[in-house]
């Protein structure tokens, strides 16, 4: 625009849309990287009890009108209480699920389970999709990393979202494991403390 290189409406209003899009990019890319300072630097989280399964519904919610077209299942059949930062706590499964939609094709079906082992919370989410090399699977949570070098932020993200799922759980005392194979799929497993005593449920496998 400075050297004059738009010279009608129509290509002025696109270069604003990308500038837009990459205000936006920048924006997000600024957020998840303060978080991740804040949590590094062990600032304290927001706590109260928090109901994965109604978090998890919520989030299953999201993504089915983010994408309309994936079949999204959801198994929860009891509260599982934790104490924690629902918000962040929230972030966890939408990276999670958002991932899970983002490397599988488009009729694959995603699974998501909430459970409870013993004294500990867990929440699964499988896919069915190609799966990670096993070479790749100790470099997953590395900021900045992605499985496909290739694809650029615009649509491959920042690479950011697995770290910033580690840190939160690493932040509510809990664990955070990936399993999977190659054309059979991927499964995150996240642990947490449950809040208080409650009757055992077994935890639900997909």
């Amino acid at each position: 625009y400075h050297q004059g290189g738009l010279t009608t409406g129509a290509e002025l209003n696109r270069a604003l849309e990308r500038v837009d899009g990459e205000v936006g990019r920048m924006r997000l890319l600024v957020e998840e990287l303060s978080l991740l300072a804040r949590l590094d630097a062990g600032r304290p989280l927001e706590t109260g009890e928090v109901d994965l399964r109604s978090l998890a519904t919520d989030v299953v919610q999201d993504a089915g009108v983010v994408a309309p077209d994936r079949a999204i299942h959801l198994h929860a059949p009891l509260p599982v209480l934790v104490t924690g930062d629902r918000p962040r706590l929230q972030q966890v499964l939408h990276n999670l699920v958002g991932n899970a939609i983002q490397h599988t094709s488009p009729g694959s079906a995603i699974h998501v389970a909430v459970g409870r082992t013993g004294s500990r919370a867990t929440i699964d989410v499988v896919d069915r999709g190609p799966g990670i090399p096993p070479e790749d699977l100790a470099r997953v949570f590395d900021r900045f990393w992605r499985a496909d070098p290739g694809r650029g932020r615009a649509h491959g993200g920042s690479g950011l979202g697995l770290a910033i799922v580690r840190a939160i759980v690493h932040a509510h005392h809990g664990s955070v494991d990936v399993r999977s194979r190659a054309g059979a799929g991927t499964t995150v497993t996240v642990t947490l403390p449950v809040t208080s005593p409650a009757a055992d449920t077994a935890h639900v496998s997909v």
